[in-house]
C-alpha cells in the first residue's frame, strides 16, 4: 500500500559531535569508516551558499538575455561575488549544453547570469552558484592598462601573491567591485596561470584582455572538498573526476575553473567554454563544443563536504520568546542560509503524554541569544507551548534541496508552481517542504497561516505547494524544498490514509520497519494531495504533527486540532532510524 521513492544509495558517516543543548535531545554518535580520510568538520555554510539556478521562463529577464538570481544573501547587493559554473544535468536529470562564455551582472535590485555575446539565455540551462562569504579571499579584480599584458591581466593580492598552489574559482562580471562601470565585455574562455609571482587571469584563445573587464575571484582556504583535478587520460571531450565527495552523487554541486600550470611551471591550454556533468556514478569536466579535452589540462574543483542532521528540538522556558522556540544546532547557528525542515513531534521517545501545537508552523532567522539562530514559530502569533517537540532536519545543501518563492508569475489562487529538474515531468517525487518567513535572515518576512501540501499538475507537470484550506497564497511567501534521497537508516515513501485499517479518529499509523517499536525514530512529513499525479486528491486542511502510539508500537501522522483523519489522505514521510550526521553518496 506504499509508494517507494525508489533510489540506490551507499552511506559514508563522518566524525562530527553536536555542541549545545537548547534544542538537541540526543548528541551526535561517531563514526569514521575505515580506509576514509577524516573529513574536515567546517560545515559546508561556512565557505558561502550554493545552489543550482535551473533557468525557466519565470527567471528570464525581459530581454531573456539574463536568468535572474532571486536570492536574499545578494539581493540588494551590487558588490556581491557570484561565482558560477555550467551544469549539464543537475541531480542526473535532463541535459543542456551551453557553449557559451558566461558572466554575471547586476541591476534593479538583483544579480543574473548572462551570454558574454550578448546572445538569448536559453531555458533548460542550468547553474551551479556560489556566493562566497566576504573574507580577505573573496574580491574582485578588474583589467586595467597597468596589469593587462596582451590576453592576461595580473592579479595583485596577498591571498595569491607568491603562492604557486593556491587555487583560484573565477567568474566574468560585467561591472567593477562597487556595482558600477566603466565596464567591459570579454566574450572568450577564460582560465587562471601562474607567472612566478603572482596569478593571473588570461583568454585561453589568446584574444587580447579588454580593459575594464572584471572578475569575481573566490581563493578557496584549505579544505577537504578543494582540489586540482588534471586531465590524464581524457575520454573525448570530457575528464573524470575520481573523489570521495563527487563519486555515486549526482546532487553534489561541483564548481571549476581552468588553470593553466597548478604549481607554477609550464602548463596546458584548454580554449573552450566548460561545464560539469554527471554520468555512470562520476562527475566530469567537459567542453561544451565537444572538442577533445586535452591532456594535462588542470582545474581548480571545489564541492561541499556534506554535513547533515537530524534532531528533535524541544521548547522550554529558556528557548521561548512568545510564538517562537529557538534551535541550538552548529549547521544552523549563525547561518542565516542554512534550510531547515521540521515536523511537531507530540511525544519524543515514545513517552506516555505529550504537547499539542494546534497551530500551522514555519522557520525563521533572527539572533536574540548574541549567536543568530533559527527558530520554529506558530504562523498565527500564538504563544509556544513549553515542551512542545519538533523533529528538525538540517540537510546539506546539495541539488536535492533549494528554496521556492510565491511570485505572480507562479501563483494561481491558493497554489505556487515549482519549476525545478528534479521535481518536473515526475509525478512520483517525494516533495517535502516548509515554510521560511525570511530566507537569508532578511529583517521582513511573509506569513503564511494555513496548512500547506504539495500537489502534482499532471497537465503542467510539475509539483506545487498549495494552501490545503483553500485560502490565497501570499505573494512572497518562501518555501524550504528537498526532493531528497534513500540512505541507510533512512526510508522515503508516501503513507496513504485508510479508514478502518490504518486509520482512527484522528491519526493514521505507519507501518515502516525503520519506526516500528522505535520509539526514537525521527519523521518528516509534507502532506500529498495526489501521490503519482492522481486526478483525485484528497486535502487535509489541519495542522499536523506525529506521535509514538505505544500500543501499536508505530508512528502515527495526527491532526493536532483532533479534526478525524480523511479516509485516503497521503502524505509524503522521511523516516530516519535515529543516525546522526551522515555523508551520502548517492546513485541512481
Amino acid at each position: 500500500m506504499f509508494t517507494k521513492f525508489i533510489r540506490i544509495v551507499a552511506l559514508v558517516a563522518i566524525i562530527i559531535t553536536i555542541v549545545g543543548n537548547s534544542g538537541a535531545a540526543q548528541a551526535a554518535s561517531q563514526h569514521q569508516p575505515a580506509g576514509r580520510a577524516t573529513f574536515s568538520p567546517l560545515a559546508a555554510s561556512a565557505l558561502g551558499v550554493q545552489f543550482v539556478q535551473f533557468v525557466t521562463t519565470e527567471n528570464l529577464d525581459g530581454t531573456n538575455t539574463q536568468t535572474i538570481l532571486d536570492h536574499p544573501f545578494i539581493n540588494s547587493d551590487p558588490t556581491a561575488v557570484v561565482i558560477v559554473t555550467p551544469n549539464w544535468n543537475p541531480g542526473a536529470v535532463g541535459g543542456a549544453y551551453h557553449d557559451k562564455a558566461i558572466g554575471v551582472s547586476y541591476a534593479t535590485g538583483k544579480w543574473g547570469i548572462f551570454n558574454e555575446d550578448g546572445s538569448t539565455m536559453s531555458t533548460g540551462r542550468a547553474f551551479n552558484v556560489l556566493i562566497p562569504k566576504p573574507g580577505s579571499n573573496v574580491f574582485v579584480h578588474t583589467a586595467t592598462t597597468s596589469n593587462i599584458v596582451l590576453h592576461r591581466t595580473i592579479i595583485d593580492n596577498p591571498a595569491t601573491n607568491g603562492n604557486p598552489n593556491a587555487r583560484l574559482l573565477v567568474t566574468q562580471r560585467y561591472q567593477n567591485a562597487s556595482g558600477s562601470c566603466p565596464c567591459a565585455y570579454n566574450n572568450n574562455p577564460i582560465g587562471v596561470f601562474y607567472n612566478g609571482s603572482k596569478w593571473e587571469i588570461f583568454n585561453q584563445n589568446i584574444a587580447s584582455m579588454p580593459a575594464n573587464a572584471s572578475f569575481n575571484v573566490f581563493v578557496l582556504p584549505t579544505y577537504t572538498g578543494a582540489f586540482v583535478h588534471t586531465a590524464t587520460s581524457p575520454t573525448a571531450n570530457e575528464t573524470v573526476i575520481d573523489n570521495p565527495l563527487t563519486d555515486n552523487n549526482p546532487n553534489a554541486i561541483v564548481f571549476a575553473t581552468p588553470n593553466y600550470n597548478p604549481g607554477g611551471g609550464s602548463g596546458t591550454y584548454n580554449s573552450h567554454n566548460i561545464g560539469v556533468y554527471y554520468g555512470v556514478g562520476k562527475w566530469k569536466i567537459f567542453n561544451q563544443d565537444g572538442a577533445m579535452m586535452p591532456v594535462s589540462a588542470s582545474f581548480n574543483v571545489l564541492v561541499l563536504a556534506p554535513q547533515s542532521d537530524i534532531v528533535v528540538h524541544r521548547a522550554t522556558a529558556g528557548n521561548i520568546n512568545n510564538q517562537v522556540t529557538y534551535i541550538d544546532h552548529f549547521l544552523s547557528n549563525s547561518d542565516p542560509n542554512a534550510i531547515v525542515f521540521t515536523t511537531p513531534n507530540w511525544n519524543p521517545g515514545g513517552t506516555i503524554t505529550g504537547t499539542y501545537n494546534n497551530h500551522n508552523i514555519g522557520v525563521f532567522y533572527a539572533g536574540p541569544f548574541g549567536t543568530a539562530r533559527w527558530a520554529i514559530f506558530n504562523q498565527d502569533v500564538a504563544t509556544m507551548p513549553v515542551n512542545a517537540a519538533f523533529n528538525v532536519l538540517i540537510p546539506h545543501p546539495d541539488t536535492s534541496v533549494f528554496l521556492h518563492k510565491a511570485t505572480a508569475t507562479n501563483t494561481i489562487v491558493n497554489t505556487t508552481d515549482i519549476n525545478y529538474p528534479l521535481t518536473n515531468n515526475d509525478p512520483n517525487a517525494i516533495v517535502f517542504v516548509t515554510p521560511n518567513w525570511n530566507p537569508g535572515g532578511t529583517n521582513t518576512g511573509t506569513y503564511n497561516d494555513h496548512p500547506i501540501g504539495v500537489s502534482y499538475d499532471i497537465v503542467g507537470q510539475r509539483w506545487s505547494i498549495f494552501n490545503q484550506d483553500g485560502a490565497a497564497m501570499p505573494d512572497g511567501a518562501w518555501f524550504n524544498v528537498m526532493v531528497p534521497d534513500i540512505v541507510p537508516g533512512i526510508d522515503i515513501f508516501v503513507h496513504h490514509a485508510t479508514v478502518g485499517v490504518n486509520t482512527f479518529a484522528n491519526y493514521t499509523l505507519l507501518d515502516n520497519p525503520l519506526s516500528n517499536n522505535n520509539p526514537n525514530a525521527l519523521v518528516i512529513v509534507t502532506a500529498n494531495y495526489n501521490p503519482g499525479g492522481s486526478f483525485l486528491g484528497i486535502s487535509n486542511p489541519h495542522p499536523i504533527g506525529v506521535y509514538y502510539h505505544t500500543a501499536y508500537n508505530k508512528w502515527a501522522i495526527f491532526n493536532q486540532d483532533l479534526a478525524n483523519m480523511p479516509d485516503q489522505a497521503a502524505f509524503n514521510v522521511y523516516v530516519d532510524a535515529n543516525r546522526k550526521v551522515y555523508l551520502p553518496l548517492v546513485t541512481r
